[in-house]
C-alpha cells in the first residue's frame, strides 16, 4: 500500500465503493449460495450458519464505510474546531455501527466491569489484543460513556481502511510500522503531549493479535534466553508478552494514571479462519477495566518493564479463567 496518503486513498476509496456496489448487486445470488453452504455445514458437522452471517456483516460494514466516507467529505469543508468535533462524533457512530452489527449477526453478549474507573483523564490505556474486533471496544466502553477523546497507537496496516485512514489522520493518532525505531517512539511520545481531563492515549503493548502460534514462538525464544522476564513470558497462556518500548515512551512523556483494558471471549475472532469456524457465535464477552494510580507505577525504567510483564501475568490469569473476580487484584 502506498505511503503517500493521496495515492493510497485513490486506491482504497474507489475499492470500497466498488466492493459495496458489487456485493449489493450480487447479494441475492450470494445469499442463496450461502444458505446452501450453511445448511450443508449444519447437517454434516453441526457448525453454526456462518456464510449468511458473514455476508450480512460484510454488506453492513461496506455500507457504513460508504456513509462514513461521504460524511468525512462533507466535514472536510468545515472550519478546524467544528471539523475535529464532528470527526470524533463520526468515529463514535462508525464504531457503534460496526460493533452493533457484529453483536447482532453473531449473537455476541457483553458484560463490563469497572467502566467507571476509566475517567477522568488524562489516562494511558493499556489494552490486550486478541481479535480482529477488539479495537472497537475501548471506543464504545471508555471513550463514549466518559466523553474521553482517545488517541490511538495503531499499526500502519490499518490504513487499508480508508475511513480509518482519513479520520485517523484528522484526529491525533499515530500509525506506526512497529519497528520500534526512534522516529516511531517520537510519534508515540508526541501523542502523550498536552493530555487533559478529557483525553487519553491507548496502546496495545503486545503489538499484535494473540494466536497460539505466536505464543509458541515467544515461548521458544524465552527458553533460549532464560532471563527473569522470560520466566514470566513462559507463564502466559492467553496473552502475548508485551513489547515495552511504546508503553515506556508514553509513561516517560506524561504523569497520567494507567487504565487497563482486558477482555475474554473474543479469542475465536483472531483471524478470518477463526470467524469461519464459528466457535464464538453466541458467546459472551467479558470486559474488565481498572485503574492503576500513577504512584503505583515504578519510576526506574527496568522496574517499569518488570511491572508491565507482571501486569500482563495478572491479566493472563484472569483471561485464562484462573481469577473469577473482576477486575484482577494487583
Amino acid at each position: 500500500m502506498p505511503h503517500d496518503p493521496f495515492t493510497r486513498r485513490l486506491i482504497t476509496v474507489p475499492a470500497v465503493a466498488l466492493a459495496f456496489v458489487v456485493i449489493t448487486a450480487a447479494a441475492p445470488v450470494l445469499a442463496v449460495v450461502g444458505l446452501v453452504v450453511d445448511i450443508v455445514r449444519a447437517v454434516t458437522s453441526g457448525k453454526p450458519w456462518m456464510s449468511l452471517r458473514i455476508l450480512a456483516f460484510a454488506w453492513t460494514y461496506l455500507a457504513g464505510e460508504v456513509l462514513a466516507l461521504a460524511a468525512l467529505g462533507v466535514t472536510a469543508l468545515l472550519p478546524g474546531a467544528a471539523k475535529l468535533t464532528l470527526t470524533y462524533r463520526l468515529q463514535d457512530l462508525w464504531t457503534a455501527w460496526n460493533l452493533g452489527a457484529l453483536r447482532l449477526f453473531f449473537s455476541i453478549g457483553l458484560d463490563v466491569a469497572g467502566a467507571g474507573d476509566a475517567a477522568p483523564g488524562p489516562v494511558i490505556v493499556l489494552s490486550i489484543h486478541a481479535s480482529l474486533v477488539d479495537t472497537m471496544l475501548p471506543a464504545r466502553l471508555i471513550a463514549r460513556p466518559h466523553r474521553l477523546r482517545l488517541r490511538y497507537v495503531l499499526k500502519s496496516e490499518l490504513l487499508v481502511d480508508p475511513t480509518l485512514d482519513i479520520a485517523g489522520h484528522r484526529l491525533p493518532n499515530g500509525f506506526i510500522e512497529r519497528s520500534g525505531d526512534s522516529a516511531e517512539l517520537a510519534v508515540i511520545r508526541d501523542l502523550a503531549g498536552g493530555l487533559g481531563r478529557g483525553d487519553g492515549v491507548l496502546i496495545y503493548p503486545e503489538g499484535t493479535r494473540f494466536s497460539e502460534e505466536k505464543l509458541a514462538r515467544q515461548a521458544r525464544r524465552a527458553i533460549d534466553r532464560g532471563g527473569r522476564l522470560d520466566e514470566l513470558t513462559l507463564s502466559y497462556r492467553r496473552v502475548l508478552a508485551p513489547r515495552p518500548a511504546g508503553t515506556l515512551a508514553l509513561l516517560e512523556s506524561t504523569g497520567a494514571d494507567v487504565v487497563v483494558f482486558a477482555h475474554r471471549g473474543l479469542h475465536g475472532m483472531a483471524s478470518v479462519a477463526d470467524i469461519w469456524r464459528g466457535g464464538f457465535v453466541g458467546s459472551r464477552v467479558e470486559v474488565a477495566i481498572w485503574r492503576v494510580p500513577r504512584g503505583e507505577v515504578p519510576n526506574d525504567r527496568s522496574e517499569r518493564v518488570e511491572w508491565l510483564f507482571r501486569l500482563w501475568a495478572e491479566i493472563d490469569e484472569w483471561v485464562s479463567g484462573d481469577q473469577t473476580t473482576t477486575p484482577p487484584s494487583l
